[in-house]
Formats: C-alpha cells, structure tokens, sequence
C-alpha cells in the first residue's frame, strides 16, 4: 500500500486571539445540541458569544468530554441537563506596537502641530 504523506498544520492556521469562523461556530452550537437531552433540545437557549478561537477550542474540549462521558454511561445515568457556562476569554499581553516609518512621523507631527483658533 502507498504512503501518503500529508504536511504539518501551519502555525498561522490557529490564532487564539482571532475571531472564530462561522464555520467552528456552527460545528460548537451543533455539538451543545448533542450534549443535550431531546427533551431539552427545543428549548436550547443562546449561549454568551464566543469571541476568540482559544474560547472556542475551549468550550469544544468541554463539549466533547460531556459528549464522551454520556457515550460511556449511557445506561448508567440520564443525559446533562443543562450545558456548563462558557469558559472565560483569556486576556493575552499586547503585541508591541509597530515602528513608525520617517513618513508615517511626519504626518504624525503634522497633525498634531495645527493651531487651532
């Protein structure tokens, strides 16, 4: 049989301060309604916005656990009745601003340098 080799995720393709895809959005709303009882399913409530890819990786480790732990003991005890809160946005330390050009600290200086009357 052929080996296929497939190359390594770039490091860009994940960037725990972006906003998430519509796409990862969708794929986590589908997996709280999994987690969910079908009594429970109707009335699923919005869950507070997820606002950065490291959330999100978040609350999907958290969903699937859930997820797993009701496949393992289906017989044993009913399903999660509710879903557990959403994990807290880490704050992450600023990036270091970006050196002005020679250009960019003229125009700069212009504008702060008009008399206003």
């Amino acid at each position: 049989m052929a080996v296929i080799k497939i190359k390594k995720t770039p490091r860009s393709s994940y960037n725990d301060r972006r906003k998430p895809s519509q796409l990862l959005l969708d794929q986590i709303g589908h997996l709280e309604w999994a987690v969910l009882p079908a009594a429970k399913r109707r009335t699923l409530r919005k869950t507070p916005p997820i606002k950065t890819e490291a959330q999100a990786a978040a609350r999907v480790a958290q969903l699937m656990a859930l997820l797993l732990e009701a496949k393992e003991s289906a017989a044993k005890k009913p399903a999660v009745q509710t879903l557990p809160k959403l994990p807290p946005v880490k704050k992450a330390a600023r990036r270091p601003a970006a050196k002005k050009t020679g250009a960019a600290k003229k125009v700069a200086r212009k504008k702060t340098s008009r008399k206003v009357r």
